[in-house]
């Protein structure tokens, strides 16, 4: 049984795929909770491109981007729906987000053209390392409603 769900997001449309499955399977399991994470990259993970830090502004923009997408697919006043935003390596800080919630489920979205070659570095290393099932959902997936 499925009581928690994590779907990490960066706003593409991949990923916009993986979180309107996500939301069936949440709407089919009623117990199950649900939580988008962002990992803003902190710029110490990309030598040679220098990124700016994260500002405050910045993090309030990413969680209003978060708080929208989850308003226009479910009822947000749902307290088992959480929007975390968080900075840092995005691979550490995903592995580290399902450690510390143990997450019965991760579900991440990947561009794709067919070739099994398109999966991205930060999924393969969550896929290794996570220690929970990983549902990858191609961007050109279309799908319907759950089965029971």
């Amino acid at each position: 049984m499925i009581t928690s769900i994590l779907i990490p997001t960066d706003f593409s449309p991949a990923s916009w795929n993986a979180t309107q499955v996500g939301i069936e399977l949440y709407q089919h399991y009623k117990e199950a909770s649900i939580s988008f994470l962002h990992v803003y990259p902190d710029s110490s993970r990309y030598s040679g491109k220098e990124l700016p830090n994260v500002t405050e502004s910045q993090l309030q923009q990413f969680k209003e981007r978060m708080n929208h997408l989850s308003q226009n697919l479910i009822d947000f006043s749902d307290d088992k729906i959480q929007n975390v935003v968080l900075t840092g390596n995005v691979e550490k800080t995903i592995l580290q987000f399902i450690k510390d919630h143990q997450f019965d489920l991760v579900i991440v979205g990947i561009n794709s053209n067919g070739s099994t070659n398109e999966i991205g570095s930060h999924t393969v290393k969550v896929i290794r390392e996570s220690g929970v099932p990983v549902m990858i959902v191609p961007n050109r997936t279309s799908h319907g409603a759950i089965a029971s």
